[in-house]
């Protein structure tokens, strides 16, 4: 799968992540300090999924009707520890979970899978 890895989104994380076969593009190497509207404007470019811990994509997305990427995987609620955190991300990924096109995924104490708004989705 295509990810950008916003900015306050762990190292070890995406680079497990790209050890597990996805193409993995991680902001804070590659565009340090942009703008959250230029993540997404990447994530949409770029046909990738979002991943993030900042819920201002949501608002974005949700409330201000920016143009959604293909994906996205908010970790609301920060694991206890980077293990738990890399488990609960690749079981949103795994090739059995639900279809993440199309939906805004919440990852707390389990995932929940929101439909994009219609009128934002980039398909």
């Amino acid at each position: 799968m295509r990810l950008i890895g916003d900015e306050n989104v762990p190292l070890p994380l995406l680079r497990k992540l790209r050890e597990d076969g996805h193409d993995v593009l991680a902001v804070v190497e590659t565009h340090r300090s942009i703008r959250d509207e230029i993540v997404l404007q990447i994530a949409v470019e770029e046909r990738r999924v979002l991943l993030t811990f900042d819920r201002d994509f949501g608002e974005m997305i949700f409330a201000k009707g920016f143009a959604a990427p293909i994906g996205v995987i908010f970790v609301r609620e920060v694991p206890r520890s980077l293990a738990e955190t890399i488990t609960a991300v690749r079981n949103v990924l795994h090739a059995n979970a639900p279809r993440i096109d199309g939906y805004f995924v919440a990852i707390d104490r389990k995932a929940r899978y929101h439909p994009l708004p219609e009128n934002s989705r980039n398909d």
